[in-house]
């Protein structure tokens, strides 16, 4: 897929933004993109995303697209590449009704894979639909003009609550688990999370339990949650989704756990050091395998450890952990793996 070809279709309409434009952005960054102007804002539900338009020269904001948080019928103008949530995407062209001025202009884009000639079918029942452009036979946008309240809505699986889940902890007892879209897999136990829980407790069968754990990229706190009932411990958790540290908070507050939970690039923002390091990183399972992303999460484990203290991964079984942390890591063991999933401990 072209990524760089349906932001430059979008790209094209920056001149016309007008007085205040918004742009939505999620985890698509373009590799490139218009200089910064002051008339042009972003708004991403990704931390890592904020940082780098920030970097640019752009006004950034991070928000699990909370639009009331913006004034309404302020912007003559929204840009958006689709997400690859259609729930998200629902939410976003919903949202952008209350947003746009009377008489403002909405473009999104997206690739054809992505499923964009929908979406411009759909958009186009709730907006006047004023042009569709092609960059090639995969890459389409379309404006739309706002000329009113909008009398239908798109379906966004009531995309800014949260909804209880079931959810069974490594002892099977039930726990109530909270998430909504926008979290990756926000509606399921992570199979890879689970299989890590269930090795969880011989780990410290010869070692004391641990009092504080870090939870590296914590979704909506599954492992949170368990491991610290698991060990009465408290938690601190970090992600840089925006709607996995609403559900991971409110999870953690709900069952009453000590914690603190971390917007922040990996753990960028966090100082302290810990008896326990979980990580169930976010490439384990439908992301391409970044060797630098590996790493990042790696040295983010060593430097947060604690003198014998250890560090819990669940990767996907290619993944080639072992060999990357033979650089940063002195004990480190497969302890268990099936047909998908390996759970690798490590210590220094």
């Amino acid at each position: 897929m072209n990524n760089s070809s349906s932001f430059e279709l979008l790209f094209g309409q920056f001149p016309s933004a007008g007085d205040k434009a918004l742009w939505v952005l999620d985890e698509n960054p373009p590799l490139n993109c218009p200089a910064a102007t002051a008339n042009i804002e972003v708004i991403s539900n990704r931390y890592d995303v904020v940082e780098l338009m920030q970097s640019r020269g752009y006004s950034a904001r991070f928000s699990d697209f909370q639009f009331e948080q913006l004034q309404t019928h302020s912007y003559s103008r929204i840009f958006y590449r689709i997400s690859k949530e259609k729930a998200l995407a629902h939410h976003i062209i919903n949202s952008a009704q209350k947003l746009l001025c009377n008489e403002g202009i909405l473009t999104i884009s997206g690739a054809k894979q992505e499923g964009i000639k929908g979406y411009i079918e759909r958009t186009g029942n709730l907006y006047e639909h004023l042009e569709t452009y092609k960059a090639d036979k995969q890459n389409w946008a379309a404006s739309y003009r706002q000329t009113g309240p909008l009398t239908q809505l798109l379906d966004d699986k009531n995309y800014t609550a949260l909804r209880l889940l079931s959810g069974t902890s490594e002892n099977k007892n039930p726990i109530e688990f909270y998430s909504k879209p926008g979290v990756f897999g926000w509606n399921k136990i992570d199979a890879g999370s689970k299989l890590l829980l269930e090795h969880l407790e011989e780990v410290y069968r010869h070692r004391d339990k641990p009092e504080a754990l870090l939870d590296i990229g914590c979704g909506y706190g599954y492992l949170s949650v368990c491991a610290a009932k698991l060990y009465q411990c408290s938690v601190t958790a970090t992600d840089n989704n925006a709607a996995a540290i609403t559900a991971c908070s409110y999870n953690l507050q709900h069952h009453q756990i000590e914690h603190k939970v971390v917007a922040t690039n990996c753990t960028a923002a966090v100082t302290e050091q810990f008896d326990l390091v979980l990580c169930n990183p976010p490439f384990h399972s439908g992301f391409q395998v970044e060797n630098d992303l590996t790493e990042q999460f790696l040295l983010a484990a060593k430097q947060r450890l604690r003198k014998n203290a250890v560090a819990v991964f669940v990767v996907n079984l290619h993944i080639p952990l072992e060999r990357k942390a033979k650089k940063l890591f002195s004990g480190i063991q497969t302890i268990s793996d099936d047909r998908h999933f390996k759970i690798v401990l490590l210590s220094q």
